[in-house]
């Protein structure tokens, strides 16, 4: 059996850079559901985790367009899901150091400078809304990685006090915190 070399470098949450004896390669997506984009073209990537039963499919030969097109697309939908990180990135103020840390999770503060950043563009606002969606997560920072203060469950009416991008900062009995935009609706859910 010969030496072999394998390495991962995580750049941001979805996107890895692999190095190998055999190359360079990129990975985009969740691991067990990505794309590997390499010098031996596109490969998909699918498993089940936890049981060692995976599916690997080639889509595309070697230097195909079929490669940068997908890894545009891939990059093109982390910075969607990863939004409010980069637009951190451009905060006046903002460090360089402090920007690429909140942005590829070097820092144990870095969603609490992305929260702080879009809880102080937060424009007060108020109404009713309802939740349109069981247990969801009542989080106090607007981030994904804020503390849940509580599961709200879907048809709960809410006072509406402030939005910000897609979170909104809600009140629900004594408790005040954030919840995705997205999840808020004027009506009760049918």
């Amino acid at each position: 059996m010969g030496w072999r070399f394998h390495k991962v470098l995580s750049i941001f949450p979805g996107l890895r850079v692999n190095l190998s004896k055999g190359g360079l390669s990129t990975s985009v997506g969740p691991r067990g559901a990505d794309i590997n984009i390499g010098k031996g073209g596109v490969t998909t990537n699918a498993g089940i985790p936890g049981t060692g039963i995976s599916y690997r499919q080639k889509m595309g030969k070697s230097g195909s367009w079929m490669g940068i097109g997908t890894l545009v697309l891939g990059l093109a939908l982390a910075g969607y899901k990863y939004s409010d990180r980069i637009m951190h990135l451009f905060s006046p103020g903002q460090t360089p150091s402090s920007a690429i840390a909140s942005l590829i999770g070097g820092s144990s503060s870095r969603g609490a400078t992305a929260a702080n950043a879009v809880a102080s563009q937060a424009v007060a606002t108020t109404g009713t809304r309802y939740i349109h969606r069981s247990n969801t997560n009542l989080r106090d920072a607007p981030a994904d990685s804020a503390t849940t203060l509580k599961k709200e469950t879907r048809g709960t009416q809410v006072t509406l006090l402030a939005v910000s991008g897609k979170w909104s900062k809600i009140q629900d009995g004594a408790t005040a915190g954030w919840v995705k935009s997205s999840i808020l609706g004027e009506n009760p859910p049918e």
